[in-house]
């Protein structure tokens, strides 16, 4: 065994600073602002996304944020049903190898998919934030035993992942920019892939797992939605705003838009209008 392996990883006593859940609606949860220790946020259920600087990460149910202090960020739930995180704030803190107060010894932040180690996380922060809402004897030595837990679970899971995640949302965030600005122009799959240097094997994987729908669905519904916007303010007839949404035939586009609202482009703009006048 090394002799890095035999030193304590935690030099000091930690100490939790607070700890808490948040499920409240979708939206903004808090202020964007640094936080005087680091801080350990898990998404129990859920997707969204943190802004840390000037960029925003996308994260889902089972994801582990792990920020030094001094990390300005702020977090938003997509509106889905049963949204929730836990967050701790942990103080005194010094690991071995790494500066007073950090985590990470290299970068501010990453986010981490826990994996199989989600139920056992799941249950560590519950039972903490329990803890510290207790009066129950001994509340406060197990407080201190679970919050040790914790941080070596948070210590490992940051090695293993090793900015594989981080590189992984960096992905993300470059596909979905890609198709948001370039979705009407987009002829194929493949030329995306080219564009973006994946394989389209690994682009559906980050849309699935982010978006929920493979890239093909994403540019869809994507140009459906830009079609709902020029129904709803003109009247163009179907065959224009098809072709003027990427669709160049305008008998797909009127079965690809039902399939996707539900009506066809000529009854979507006659509802529109008419709950509009609230006839």
């Amino acid at each position: 065994m090394s002799s890095t392996l035999k030193k304590s990883v935690l030099r000091q006593r930690p100490r939790l600073m607070y700890a808490g859940v948040n499920n409240n609606g979708a939206g903004w949860l808090n202020e964007k602002k640094p936080s005087d220790c680091a801080e350990f946020i898990l998404i129990k259920n859920g997707s969204g996304k943190t802004e840390i600087g000037e960029c925003s990460y996308p994260f889902a149910t089972g994801d582990l944020i792990i920020l030094n202090g001094g990390t300005s960020h702020r977090e938003y739930f997509d509106d889905t049903p049963g949204r929730e995180l836990c967050f701790i704030g942990v103080g005194n803190l010094h690991i071995y190898g790494n500066a007073g107060g950090e985590v990470l010894k290299d970068r501010d932040f990453c986010i981490v998919h826990t994996r199989e180690y989600f139920p056992a996380l799941q249950g560590y922060f519950s039972q903490l934030i329990a803890e510290t809402e207790s009066s129950q004897p001994l509340h406060e030595q197990i407080s201190e035993y679970l919050l040790r837990i914790l941080l070596l679970f948070a210590v490992r899971l940051a090695a293993y992942d090793d900015g594989e995640t981080f590189d992984e949302n960096l992905n993300y965030i470059r596909a979905k920019r890609y198709f948001d600005e370039h979705y009407l122009e987009i002829d194929s799959i493949e030329g995306v892939c080219k564009s973006l240097y994946v394989n389209k094997y690994y682009l559906s994987s980050l849309f699935r797992k982010n978006e929920g729908v493979p890239p093909v669905k994403y540019l869809i519904n994507k140009r459906i939605q830009r079609a709902c916007e020029y129904l709803e303010t003109s009247d163009d007839n179907v065959a224009d705003i098809g072709k003027a949404c990427g669709f160049s035939d305008p008998c797909y586009f009127s079965r690809t838009f039902k399939r996707v609202k539900g009506v066809t482009p000529l009854r979507y703009r006659y509802l529109f209008k008419l709950e509009k006048s609230n006839k």
